[in-house]
């Protein structure tokens, strides 16, 4: 079949179907994407549920709590120095936390934590301007955590409002972030 070759000033006749395809194709890769998160977060702590209360020390050897930080809404994100892709979220969260409104807060909790000089190394070599806490066993399964990096964005009464797994950039973190609204 030949077709038709428009007259100047004329537009191309669309293929028709083709733009159904796309959008098919769209919606494949959404669901796959979906399908995927569903499978990698179905161990968290589910949304809507309380957040799991706790105090962990600081790098600078301040005790810190959830608790504390009610009334604002809290992204705590859990991370490990050896997670090549935690590393690649570094100054994602450095530019969130520098843009944090006073009633949002950053908590970083690092799991392989058992060595406090090593962590502080790691933090100032790697530019890390935000807080981070060390991490304990017990935080770690209490959040139901075993891949990194894991998101859980905590809304102002302690309620998770939602939760990730794997890379973020800096516009979905402080989007997720600042949806938490209640």
């Amino acid at each position: 079949m030949v077709e038709a070759t428009p007259e100047p000033g004329q537009e191309s006749p669309r293929r028709p179907g083709r733009s159904r395809r796309v959008l098919f194709e769209v919606l494949v890769v959404v669901a796959v994407y979906l399908a995927i998160s569903s499978w990698q977060e179905r161990r968290l702590v589910r949304t809507s549920e309380r957040a799991p209360s706790f105090t962990l020390e600081s790098l600078d050897g301040r005790s810190v709590s959830l608790e504390s930080l009610r009334g604002k809404r809290v992204l705590v994100h859990f991370w490990a120095t050896w997670c090549g892709v935690c590393r690649r979220e570094f100054d994602a969260l450095n530019a969130v936390n520098r843009r944090l409104e006073p009633d949002e807060a950053l908590l970083t909790v690092v799991a392989d934590a058992d060595d406090r000089n090593r962590i502080r190394s790691f933090v100032t070599e790697h530019g890390i301007e935000y807080p981070v806490l060390l991490g304990t066993d017990a935080v770690i399964r209490a959040f139901h955590v075993d891949m990194f990096p894991t998101n859980y964005y905590v809304d102002g009464t302690g309620v998770i409002a939602s939760h990730t797994i794997g890379m973020s950039t800096r516009v979905a973190l402080a989007s997720r972030l600042g949806c938490t609204k209640r």
